[in-house]
């Protein structure tokens, strides 16, 4: 090549800078590319710089999305067009025919989703379950999906084993979405986790504290947790930093959880009183907890609560069945220190109706409570009630944050309406308040009281009218309603 003095071009060396003529197309297309170079291409590029691709070629970018990479799922009740519980054993070895079948035309190709669901009641198709498991380590697959749970799954004790033993180094990294039902983990002493797993979610799930403490603990990126009925039955704590956990639910199967996830901002749990320690969650934006047992003491839910979830802003708690003490608890110098919001499910018992205003112990944790909804489930002899202490037994407490008020499953029990007037008398900043008479949810066959007859709708609201109007503001919104 020849050189030429800085600042001078010749002509043909401009002719060969000159750009390509954008009217003109190019010569050669990646949607010409042929199937299996786009599928290495795919497979070779992050998802961030594969979604760039459509700035190359828009063909590209959706042949890619359609065939390069494609998301299989396999459902048994919809290839064989019938219930789960009417399945025959001519359906089920159907199934595994025509999956077989499709696996094998995608053999060697990348297979970003495989999902397959049908109803495991015994280990006869453990080995192709296997295959298929196997199919997904060799085809680079992302996102894996099991669900085999029975319809009756309760009677059977059978869990598919995963085979760990199926997947390398590298199958595992690739791995990113997870969802495991009616699956047994036993994983090889060696098993170091899923390192760039996002979400988890496991369903009747047989595994010991011990593994599942590892494998999540090794989990450094995930994102999104769901355990659901698993089989474990004791404490579960993950003392590794989760930085990224953002979404975590527990139904039904721990007696203890703590965890370590600074960055959570969604917690649900469903299931028996158990202690919950979130205390390193300090940016917990919402909790939806509900309580499945009988005889939960309220004081000893509200520590238990404020020990582990200090910094939660909203706060939905669902508490079937709980009995309330017949004693105050004001000197209590735990916090909630971050809850504007807090939705009280209140199922109480015909025993507790006159300790209602004993309540009020939750409410004076909540300093910064600018939303309050108290939702009551009461026996049907609940209307009208006049037992109880009056408000005027307690100690004075302003919730200078408070502006939204709504309270449903109202009957004018003395309880519940010292319990409302406390409130607006203390709410200074009040401007909404609204009062549903009668059931919550709402439930025709809840409706009826010991008195007979229809229940004393009209005398409640009346009730509700002329004992709140006089001491509430003009400026706040009122409204009580059936």
């Amino acid at each position: 090549m020849t050189n030429h003095p800085t600042g001078q071009q010749t002509t043909s060396d401009y002719d060969r800078a000159t750009p390509t003529n954008i009217n003109s197309g190019p010569s050669a297309r990646f949607c010409d590319l042929p199937p299996d170079i786009l599928y290495r291409i795919a497979s070779k590029l992050p998802p961030k710089e594969f979604a760039r691709t459509s700035v190359l070629s828009t063909d590209w970018f959706r042949g890619c999305m359609r065939s390069a990479c494609p998301r299989l799922t396999f459902d048994v009740v919809a290839m064989c067009k019938c219930e789960m519980e009417d399945l025959l054993y001519t359906h089920v070895w159907q199934f595994v025919s025509e999956v077989n079948g499709v696996l094998r035309k995608h053999h060697g190709k990348v297979v970003e989703t495989l999902q397959v669901k049908i109803n495991l009641e015994h280990s006869i198709l453990a080995p192709h379950i296997d295959t298929w498991v196997g199919f997904a380590a060799i085809s680079r697959t992302k996102n894996l999906v099991l669900d085999l749970k029975p319809v009756r799954f309760w009677e059977h004790d059978y869990r598919y084993l995963f085979p760990f033993q199926l997947f390398d180094r590298e199958s595992i990294s690739r791995l990113q979405h997870m969802q495991l039902s009616f699956v047994s983990l036993d994983p090889p002493s060696q098993f170091k986790g899923f390192p760039n797993l996002r979400k988890l979610h496991l369903q009747t799930v047989q595994v010991n504290r011990k593994d599942l403490e590892d494998i999540l603990s090794h989990c450094c990126i995930l994102e999104w947790l769901c355990l659901d009925r698993c089989r474990l039955d004791d404490e579960l704590t993950v003392d590794s930093p989760l930085p990224r956990l953002l979404y975590l639910r527990v139904e039904f199967c721990l007696t203890k959880i703590r965890f370590n996830a600074v960055n959570l901002a969604t917690f649900e749990y469903q299931g028996s009183f158990i202690p919950i320690d979130l205390v390193q969650s300090f940016k917990l934006q919402s909790a939806n907890i509900e309580f499945f047992e009988n005889a939960i003491f309220q004081h000893r839910m509200l520590i238990s609560l404020l020990n582990g979830l200090p910094s939660v802003q909203s706060l939905t708690l669902n508490v079937r069945f709980q009995r309330i003490e017949k004693q105050w608890f004001w000197d209590n110098p735990l916090k909630f220190t971050n809850l504007k919001h807090l939705q009280f499910l209140m199922f109480i018992s015909s025993e507790d109706v006159d300790k209602i205003l004993y309540s009020l112990a939750f409410l004076r944790a909540t300093p910064l409570i600018e939303k309050l909804e108290v939702h009551f489930g009461i026996c049907c002899s609940s209307w009208l009630a006049e037992a109880g202490p009056s408000r005027r037994d307690l100690s004075k407490y302003k919730y200078v944050h408070l502006k939204h008020i709504w309270i449903t499953g109202f009957r004018a029990a003395k309880g519940q309406l010292e319990f409302l007037l406390h409130l607006i008398e203390n709410a200074p900043a009040l401007e909404v308040l609204l009062v549903e008479i009668g059931e919550y949810p709402p439930c025709n066959s809840c409706n009826s009281w010991f008195g007979g007859g229809e229940p004393p709708i009209e005398k409640a609201m009346e009730i509700a009218r002329a004992c709140i109007h006089p001491i509430l503001s003009q400026n706040v919104t009122f409204d009580v309603k059936e």
